[in-house]
């Protein structure tokens, strides 16, 4: 059997900063893309923002322009309340640098609702400060006008979500918008472990194989800031974890057997030994449920702080 597949990873940042030093180490120069790297707090919070601003970087990374952020730590999926506020404060910061100016927002909440890996979403959208409704409210001045809402899935509603959306969008006229999903790790060592953020929007579905349509600034009119955290992970990318600690537990020799290689030809080796039928599966850890309330609450929490304002 040979199987040659290809999945759709969400880990924005973290997955551009792979490909970046495995092309770095084969001495590829790099035209139009930047990257940064910052420790934020005390507590193991880390930033990566790469940047792509040109053409060519979007060819050399597959990749179109605009800013991918990754903030990560090992206190994600732990109930540490202090790691989860300074999460917040970032998360808050980083959107008021993407949507400054911007006073008319739509939040939407990708996702089903009552799947649990896939509730993400809908739930940061029940614990949003929402605003459109309190025009003239003197406790809510200076704060943008906020609507949010968690349309579910085209097999509960038999339409496209970003049909949904669009419709929202030219009714109500938002001056950005802001979607959030559960995404699909590239690595184990990433679930519930890191925000990624983006300027460039969101394929629905597209990290589990199931592409719906595009949610961007080219289909609805508007800005698309993505927000999302992964929840699950492929089996063929948990073979790849397992085949690279198992090679590393056999020394230099054996690591260099799996483990440097590029991705492409570790998928490739994959698709010839494992069942064709475990390329469809996704698994997720199985705390799960408290994981994503309080990921779900950790956003909302960064939401809201931006909304009002409190941090700046």
């Amino acid at each position: 059997m040979n199987i040659q597949r290809s999945f759709s990873h969400t880990d924005l940042a973290l997955e551009l900063k792979d490909e970046l030093e495995e092309s770095l180490e084969e001495q590829q120069a790099f035209d139009g893309i930047k990257i940064q790297q910052e420790r934020i707090g005390e507590r193991g919070l880390q930033e990566t923002v790469i940047e792509i601003d040109s053409e060519e970087g979007e060819k050399q990374l597959g990749k179109p322009r605009g800013i991918y952020v990754t903030l990560e730590g090992e206190n994600m999926a732990g109930n540490d309340g202090s790691f989860h506020e300074e999460m917040s404060e970032c998360l808050a910061k980083r959107l008021q640098s993407l949507l400054s100016g911007k006073r008319k927002l739509l939040f939407i909440g990708l996702g089903n609702g009552e799947v649990t890996p896939d509730a993400l979403g809908p739930l940061v959208i029940k614990n949003l400060f929402i605003t459109r409704h309190l025009t003239g409210w003197k406790e809510i001045e200076g704060c943008p006008a906020v609507a949010a809402l968690a349309p579910g899935v085209m097999a509960q509603t038999g339409m496209e979500t970003g049909e949904i959306v669009e419709g929202i969008v030219k009714k109500i006229h938002p001056d950005a918008l802001v979607v959030i999903d559960a995404l699909a790790a590239k690595s184990s060592e990433r679930l519930n472990r890191t925000i990624q953020i983006s300027n460039t929007g969101i394929a629905p579905g597209s990290g589990v194989g199931n592409h719906r349509n595009e949610i961007t600034e080219k289909t609805m009119g508007i800005p698309v800031i993505a927000i999302g955290v992964p929840t699950v992970i492929s089996i063929p990318s948990l073979a790849c974890d397992i085949m690279e600690a198992f090679c590393a537990s056999q020394g230099e020799g054996m690591k260099d057997i799996f483990c440097s290689w590029p991705e492409k030809e570790k998928y490739h080796f994959l698709g010839e030994i494992l069942d064709e039928k475990l390329w469809e599966l996704f698994v997720t850890p199985k705390e799960i449920d408290e994981a994503v309330k309080r990921i779900s609450y950790t956003l909302s929490e960064g939401i809201n702080q931006f909304v009002a304002g409190r941090i700046f």
